[in-house]
């Protein structure tokens, strides 16, 4: 996790180095000024999380700092240490935006004591922000038996530490957003904030301004400025879902931000810093997608460097009974009802229906049936799945020959696992070097690694 970042303004070399040295040594990154030019000049490049200045500096104030530091970045707390304060110079400095006013000398301990308090207010201000926003969902994204499920689970333990960046990928319903909320829930950045932004439908207009925000004026209708998610997620998590729906002239910008950790608002000049881990999602081919150049090839390499696949309902029918029954489970508590049971029939046609839309319909078919039934078993007649489509039944085996069988299913279990020859291998039970031969045999074309 990224160590907050502190900027110390003091003339008085002793002092300044004193308090350096005691916030770094409880793990926190520290850049020092002696003047207000050094001290703008840094925090304009740096992205602090707070600032300490020393009211009287060779070439001004403390106070002629605190309105060009709160114009660049408005969250960012600014404490003013003074060795001869009055009532008056406090009151005027938290009316022009100061978090703190303290008489010097300051103990280091209560410093950082205060310094620790703001960056924990600060935490919960943004987290409070998104949770306005939107609803936390399920955080359990693993669910079931299947080995398909299992192999999904240890993989995304394996990234949880790492920051790099991780594309998740699934058919609509699979519960890519769950996962990236599980990822957040359970990494190093779990304490800052979650922001989550949904690039599909937006115009490119609305996208920008949504993802890294504007100044006041910067087009008609912008009275106010705005901050963007890339802000709001300054230090937790940034979760682009359907990133194969951003478009084109977005993705250079995005690009610049995640290499560079700086962006420019809308109308604004000056570059942001900022410190994220992105997490991205999409049912949609984005290797294909570069090949038609309709993603830029550079961003998804950037986004891609993790990746997880969540395998759709079908894949894993094993899976169904004991989600549907977590889901049933839930609907009654907020409903306020007795448990309700499945009846057999109902428990087979949830297990023989293909789910195309995966967990999303299998948790709206089910609450719907909970609304229109009011007994204490559901029939197949209340889950409403007559006429939808059903799972594919088996290839009839008389009209294929086992050879042909065999060509069939690994074409297909490469298909789900996009051609990458090391994860089909394992869907397979068979070792690698067994199914590059296997491959070869049937003349079937070598995938990735």
């Amino acid at each position: 996790m990224p160590k907050p970042k502190i900027l110390i303004i003091e003339d008085d070399p002793a002092v300044r180095h004193g308090m350096t040295a005691f916030l770094r040594a409880n793990d926190m990154e520290v850049d020092e000024s002696d003047t207000c030019q050094k001290a703008t000049e840094l925090f304009r490049a740096g992205g602090y999380d707070v600032v300490v200045a020393d009211y009287s500096l060779p070439d001004g104030t403390s106070l002629d700092l605190l309105p060009q530091f709160k114009r660049l970045s408005e969250d960012t707390p600014f404490i003013i240490l003074t060795a001869h304060g009055s009532i008056d110079l406090a009151v005027r400095a938290i009316k022009e935006g100061a978090e703190q006013f303290l008489t010097k000398p300051v103990e280091s301990k209560a410093l950082l004591v205060l310094v620790r308090r703001l960056l924990q207010q600060q935490r919960l201000r943004k987290r409070q922000e998104v949770a306005a926003r939107e609803q936390p969902g399920p955080m359990n994204p693993f669910q079931g038996r299947s080995a398909l499920i299992q192999r999904l689970e240890s993989q995304a333990r394996l990234m949880l530490e790492w920051d790099s960046p991780v594309l998740i990928l699934g058919e609509t319903g699979a519960g890519k957003g769950v996962l990236a909320r599980w990822l957040h829930a359970n990494g190093p950045r779990r304490e800052e904030t979650f922001v989550n932004l949904n690039c599909a439908g937006l115009t490119r207009e609305l996208l920008e301004s949504e993802l890294f925000g504007h100044e006041r004026g910067a087009f008609t209708g912008a009275v106010n400025a705005k901050q963007g998610m890339l802000e709001v997620g300054h230090r937790g998590i940034v979760f682009l879902d359907e990133i194969g729906d951003m478009d084109p002239a977005i993705q250079p910008k995005l690009l610049k931000a995640l290499e560079e950790k700086t962006f420019r608002r809308l109308g604004d000049v000056r570059d942001r810093h900022v410190d994220i881990r992105l997490i991205a999602s999409t049912n949609r081919n984005l290797e294909e997608m570069v090949h038609a150049k309709t993603f830029r090839d550079d961003l998804y390499y950037r986004v891609s460097t993790l990746t997880l696949r969540i395998p759709p309902l079908r894949e894993r029918p094993e899976d169904i009974l004991l989600l549907g029954t977590t889901i049933l489970r839930g609907v009654c508590n907020r409903m306020g009802r007795p448990e309700v049971q499945l009846s057999p029939r109902a428990e087979a046609a949830l297990r023989d229906y293909a789910w195309p839309g995966n967990l999303r319909e299998l948790s709206n078919v089910l609450e719907r049936a909970m609304v229109l039934q009011k007994g204490d078993q559901l029939e197949v007649e209340d889950l409403g799945l007559d006429g939808r489509r059903t799972a594919p039944g088996p290839v009839e085996m008389e009209m294929v020959t086992l050879k042909e069988m065999e060509r069939l299913h690994i074409e297909r279990v490469l298909q789900r696992c996009h051609s990458n020859v090391t994860e089909a291998a394992q869907v397979l039970g068979m070792a690698k070097r067994t199914l590059y031969d296997r491959l070869k045999l049937l003349g079937i074309p070598t995938g990735k690694e």
